[in-house]
């Protein structure tokens, strides 16, 4: 093994891997695991895919940091037509490479992937992973991020482990099971605990999950069977966004934006044909809303806890999250992970501050005077604790 890898953090993640293949719900709790353990800062996403190409499309065998959201635009979009997974369909199986060597960066930077999908996050390279593959079919493992310190000692774990991951879906039976329209059925999409909205060329609704129908009655969106999702200048992007030989598949909004209530929302283009419900009497679904609720937490405000208790990144945002009056609750729908997920973060917040409880944990981060170097310059400030 390594010398960058602690043997015991290696030794429960691959405990978590195979405890996957019994669940799958344990899934975003080893990718989580993994990313923490061993991502460099601000690294807290990863992803297990199974894409095909021509024509692209996938579905999600699990993830960790990636919500409702991001993963609805990723199917839609760019599973399996994006350069990362265009250009990593032919890596051998058990190979580990950085992004850099799939594509130079420059003409990344330029792509629809990089522009409206990984900028929006921050992220602009990553780590793929080739786990299995069967004709245009292929599972990968995923692992974007910031370009924010070096990598060397996640590929060495990815290295490592993605024997171990390959078995762990093997034993699971998941192999070569890609059913990917399922991955866009209508009952999928009822499930979602994000609101999840159809929306013709007029606007009108033709499908609502649960939550969606709430946010309708919540906001009074609805007039004369239309959405007003906000003022016309919106509606005539979104109308743009619509026309399939416009530029663009998304287009990020708010509602109620200025308002103590306001939700994140992305728009975003569908070929009506992946999805199941699209075609009604009322008309053909163009248009796909997704809304959630985006705490107000910002990096900077990760970043001074990460440094002052000595957390990981993931930790740092969770605890973030819990100290602006958010729930783990909150943290598990936001980031799209599990509960037992956002226990294991929580655990490791706990032991590195000292506290046992979430009350303790918001008070002692109230208290703590992370603002206190915020007007000196860079070069006179100690090193973080």
């Amino acid at each position: 093994m390594s010398g960058l890898l602690n043997t015991a953090d290696f030794s429960a993640v691959v405990a978590d891997i195979y405890e996957a293949s019994l669940s799958p719900a344990h899934w975003d709790l080893a990718l989580t695991g993994l990313v923490s353990r061993f991502g460099p800062p601000r690294w807290d996403v990863a992803m297990l895919v199974w894409e095909r190409l021509a024509p692209g499309g996938g579905r999600f065998v699990a993830s960790a940091g990636v919500n409702d959201l991001a993963r609805s635009v990723y199917l839609q979009h760019f599973a399996g037509s994006n350069e990362w997974s265009v250009r990593g369909h032919d890596l051998a199986i058990g190979c580990v490479v950085h992004s850099d060597r799939l594509i130079d960066r420059a003409e990344f930077r330029q792509t629809p992937f990089a522009r409206e999908f990984l900028g929006m996050f921050g992220m602009e390279v990553g780590l793929i992973g080739a786990l299995d593959k069967h004709s245009n079919d292929h599972l990968g493992l995923c692992l974007p991020g910031p370009d924010a310190g070096s990598t060397e000692r996640l590929e060495d774990a990815v290295r490592l482990l993605l024997p171990h991951i390959q078995r762990s879906v093997r034993i699971a039976r998941r192999l070569g099971e890609a059913e990917l329209a399922a991955a866009h059925s209508t009952a999928a999409l009822d499930r979602a605990p994000s609101p999840v909205m159809l929306l013709t060329e007029q606007f009108e609704p033709v499908f609502a999950n649960a939550a969606g129908r709430a946010l309708i009655e919540a906001y009074r969106l609805e007039n004369s069977g239309r959405l007003r999702l906000g003022p016309a200048a919106l509606h005539d992007d979104l109308a743009r966004l619509m026309d399939p030989a416009g530029k663009g598949h998304c287009r990020p909004f708010r509602l109620a934006q200025g308002l103590p209530n306001e939700r994140a929302a992305m728009a975003m283009r569908i070929n009506p044909d992946r999805i199941a419900g699209a075609h009604t009497a009322q008309g053909t679904a163009r248009l796909m809303v997704v809304a959630a609720h985006n705490p107000a937490v910002t990096e900077e405000h990760i970043d001074r806890l990460r440094d002052w208790f000595g957390l990981t990144h993931a930790e740092a945002r969770l605890a973030a999250m819990l100290a602006d009056g958010g729930t783990t609750q909150d943290y598990c729908h936001l980031r799209g992970v599990s509960a037992n997920a956002t226990r294991f973060l929580l655990k490791g917040i706990f032991a590195k501050t000292g506290v046992n409880r979430q009350a303790q944990l918001v008070q002692l981060i109230a208290n703590a005077p992370l603002q206190w170097a915020r007007e000196l310059p860079t070069t006179d400030l100690p090193a973080p604790i």
